[in-house]
Order: C-alpha cells, then sequence, then structure tokens
C-alpha cells in the first residue's frame, strides 16, 4: 500500500527535532482512486515519520461521513484560523462554546498522535468517535487522505499561504513547539530538498490546487482572507 524511504542525509539528520525525531518519506502505491484534477499528476509523497508509518493504514481506511469537514493545508498557512473561523460559522456562531472548548477537541488534528512521539493520546480513535457532523484538522496531502474521501466526498476546505512567508513561520513553529535547535539555514535547505515534516511544501499545495473544481472543495488563500477580514479589526 505504501513505500517508506527514510530520509538519512546529513541535512536531514540535522533538521531532525525531539518532538518527532527521525523522517522518512512515505509514497502511496496506488493512486488510481484518485480525482486527475485539471492536469493528472503523481501522487505526491509526504515527509513523516517511522511512526506514522504504523498509523497510516488506519488513516487509509478510516470511515468518513458526508456531513464531514475537512480543514486542509501545509502547516502555518492559515490553519487555526481557518478551523475556528469555519467551526463557528457551522456552529451558528457559538461563540460561549468556543471559549470553553478547545479548539483541538472541537476540530481535531487527525494525525497528530501518529507522529508526535510519546504522544499519550490517540487522536485518530478522537476522529473516529467524534459527534458528527466532524470538523478534522489534516496536514496530509492528497494521496495520503482516508481513500473513502473520494466516494464520499465531504466538504474539503483547503487554506494556501505565500510560501515564502509560511517557511518562515514554520521555522518559528519548528523552534518553539518541535524543539529544534538548529539553524535556520538548514532549515530552509531542508525545506527546499524536501527534508521537512509534511514536505515538500510547493506540491502539497499544487496538489490541491488541481483539483479545486470538485464540487466538494473550497480552496482559500490566507492572503485574501487577511485582505477581506482586516475591515473587521
Amino acid at each position: 500500500m505504501f513505500t517508506v524511504k527514510p530520509l538519512e542525509s546529513p541535512l536531514a539528520k540535522a533538521v531532525e527535532a525531539p518532538m518527532h525525531g527521525s523522517t522518512v518519506e512515505v509514497h502511496l502505491n496506488d493512486g488510481s482512486y484518485l480525482p486527475t484534477g485539471e492536469k493528472p499528476r503523481k501522487p505526491t509523497h509526504c515527509v513523516l515519520t517511522p511512526k506514522f508509518v504504523t498509523q497510516a493504514e488506519r488513516i487509509h481506511h478510516l470511515t468518513v461521513y458526508e456531513d464531514d469537514v475537512w480543514i486542509l493545508s501545509f502547516p502555518k498557512c492559515g490553519t487555526t484560523w481557518t478551523q475556528e473561523m469555519v467551526w463557528l460559522i457551522s456552529h451558528d456562531l457559538d461563540y460561549r462554546t468556543a471559549s470553553e472548548v478547545n479548539l483541538l477537541d472541537r476540530s481535531v488534528f487527525l494525525e497528530f498522535s501518529a507522529f508526535v512521539l510519546n504522544y499519550p493520546g490517540d487522536t485518530i480513535e478522537q476522529v473516529e468517535k467524534a459527534t458528527r457532523p466532524r470538523h478534522i484538522q489534516c496536514h496530509l496531502p492528497i494521496a495520503l487522505l482516508p481513500k473513502q474521501i473520494w466516494t464520499v466526498r465531504p466538504k474539503l476546505i483547503y487554506c494556501a499561504r505565500n510560501p515564502k512567508d509560511a517557511s518562515v513561520s514554520f521555522f518559528h513553529h519548528y523552534r518553539h513547539l518541535h524543539g529544534y535547535r538548529g539553524t535556520m539555514p538548514d532549515f530552509l535547505d531542508a525545506l527546499l530538498t524536501d527534508q521537512i515534516l509534511f514536505g515538500p511544501q510547493i506540491p502539497h499545495t499544487l496538489d490541491y490546487w488541481n483539483v479545486r473544481r470538485e464540487m466538494n472543495i473550497l480552496f482559500l488563500h490566507f492572503e485574501e482572507m487577511k485582505t477581506v477580514t482586516s475591515g473587521f479589526q
């Protein structure tokens, strides 16, 4: 189902972080069920962790419901902002619940426990048991999403961002949350050579852009969202 290639270059080792450890490339072997979109593309692989590999089939075979709402993005592209906004819209602007219940419980990060070392919970199970309609956050590329997404066709919302801005934000995220202690040049070199978690960055977005005209997909741009909402501040 998947082909796994360890990333063992000196650069890949230099950008390992305590939160997730070593990294691997995960390739989907058969993507014939994926939508072709505007231009047929070979499914993009993803840089993940050995721990993820042990959970990949659970995600691949996850039961998907038509009333699911999936918030998708490469990291640091407006994910949290989009999650909160979409949850409020679909819950009649229930700010009270939003202030009392953590966003991670209202919009579960599907693969979080599958790549974070020593995480005590199981976010895949949390998604499975979530009350419908479920709100699900995910950074996986098209090729590694649950297979049923393309037959059940729930709502998919993808948020893209200027890759330069996203890269800088991701570097700081790596330092503050992942525990990365390396240099910014090493991080950016690894990102540009597809050796950073959830990369490759540009193909991740292009794969979703290619299927943006599917009826169940909404493709958003971080910069446009910021412009539109600036008048409400």
